[in-house]
């Protein structure tokens, strides 16, 4: 269903006056004063109720019987998955601005502002030339791929994390096919701000993160490890070392092989962690559009729920391809549009929807070389109610959706606050010594 075009033209029209989130006012400025978004957008931007007329409200269940109200609002993988028997609920929109992002990183973009630049290759950096050293580098992006580095460059928003997962691959009848259990430990090397050395690791200065996987079910893969190093320079493929338990050794294996499913039966390739997991100059981007759209809300807590039996709406574990979840109408999404340049993608275009408040995207569609929608990627971020050690609570995953809408095969990820002995941490002063490297690797291997 169609709903008024006045917004776009004006989101066009204030582009004139200045950049960045905001309709009627700068957001950025209203951030820094304390203040909500809401002084920034007419109340029909931040009530879908308004926006639609009254055919959707805050409550409703969105579903194939209804899905037509929502088509016009929602990216176009959500629309499928609705019209094949998914649902959503409808939630009132969300106006603080840290409700997906963590506050200390809030102030650090407020802190930072105007110090990103980019040189010409489109490589971020510090305006005195260093490398960029926490926040969002562009709080006011006018196009993408300034878009793509608030996303990318620490997508989690925090020095490091350990969150531990329990993964689902289910097929186009609804059957489970296989199921696993592991644990990653992420460090973010530069750009740090809760945990010394700040703002960056001197003796890998040169990397971004490193990331290690390691997995505990099922059997035939238990303790099998995967460290990734990922470079600062965006054109730079990262390096991948395996730990294989049968070999007792770790291996160098390609990052060009990021076009593959990572394990029997799922419907994502490496490339597409983190709804981007390519180096961010390894594609073009450019923006496409302004407008407001439906992206999933914050109480999408799944597991970390205080109850989650009681709620099916917020991505708790289901025998469900599209487990349910609750979205809201977010008033200034940009609409980023990539096309790889890697040897070997079969990707046409990915579309990003990156919300202009909290400079994130939480969703993704992307087409095949032939312009066929061919994958549908949900990231559910929420307020966790675990401390962030910085005096907050921790902003992250609850769970995943990768859809592969050609096969109608979903993997789907659900998070935990602990499995066994492995418990989700964030800003816990992880050491890449300890957990990043291939000897860390073996001593911490299954024997």
């Amino acid at each position: 269903m169609k709903y008024p075009q006045w917004t776009r033209r004006d989101f066009l029209k204030k582009i004139g006056s200045w950049t960045g989130a905001g309709l009627l006012q700068p957001v950025l400025s209203l951030i820094g004063e304390g203040k909500s978004i809401a002084a920034a957008y007419p109340d029909e931007l931040l009530s879908i109720e308004k926006y639609t007329a009254g055919r959707i409200r805050p409550g409703m269940v969105i579903s194939k019987d209804n899905a037509d109200l929502v088509k016009d609002l929602c990216p176009a993988g959500l629309y499928v998955e609705l019209a094949r028997g998914g649902q959503i609920k409808i939630a009132e929109t969300t106006t603080r601005a840290d409700a997906l992002v963590a506050p200390y990183w809030v102030e650090a973009t407020l802190r930072n502002k105007g110090r990103g630049v980019l040189d010409k290759k489109g490589q971020l950096w510090t305006n005195d030339g260093r490398a960029w050293i926490g926040g969002d580098p562009f709080p006011q992006a006018n196009n993408g791929i300034e878009a793509m580095w608030n996303h990318t460059f620490n997508q989690v928003r925090y020095d490091d994390t350990c969150e531990i997962a329990n993964e689902v691959h289910i097929d186009s009848n609804g059957t489970i096919l296989r199921e696993g259990v592991g644990f990653v430990v992420r460090i973010q090397t530069v750009g740090r701000l809760a945990v010394e050395p700040k703002p960056v690791v001197p003796a890998y200065k040169d990397e971004l993160y490193r990331a290690v996987l390691t997995l505990l079910r099922p059997f035939d893969v238990y303790g099998l490890a995967s460290n990734t190093t990922v470079y600062y320079d965006a054109a730079r493929l990262p390096d991948t070392d395996l730990y294989i338990p049968i070999l007792r050794r770790t291996r160098r294996v390609l990052s060009t092989q990021r076009f593959e499913p990572v394990s029997p039966y799922a419907a994502y390739f490496v490339s597409d962690l983190g709804l981007h997991n390519d180096p961010v100059l390894t594609w073009s981007w450019k923006l496409v559009e302004r407008k407001p759209m439906l992206a999933p809300s914050p109480s999408n807590r799944g597991a970390f729920a205080r109850d989650a039996s009681k709620d099916d709406f917020i991505f708790r574990q289901a025998h469900e391809k599209f487990p349910r979840s609750t979205w809201e109408l977010r008033p200034e999404i940009l609409v980023v549009d990539g096309v790889s340049h890697l040897e070997g993608s079969p990707y046409g275009r990915k579309r990003m929807y990156i919300d202009a408040i909290y400079n994130r995207a939480q969703s993704a569609d992307i087409w095949d070389k032939a312009d066929r929608l061919w994958k549908f990627l949900v990231y559910y971020v929420a307020d966790l109610g675990i401390a962030d050690n910085m005096g907050g609570t921790a902003r992250e995953l609850a769970g995943i959706c990768f859809a592969d809408l050609q096969k109608d095969y979903h993997s789907n990820i659900f998070f935990y606050p602990k499995i066994g002995d492995v418990e989700f941490r964030v800003n816990a002063n992880l050491k890449i010594e300890d957990w990043n490297t291939p000897s860390a690797m073996l001593r911490r291997a299954r024997r």
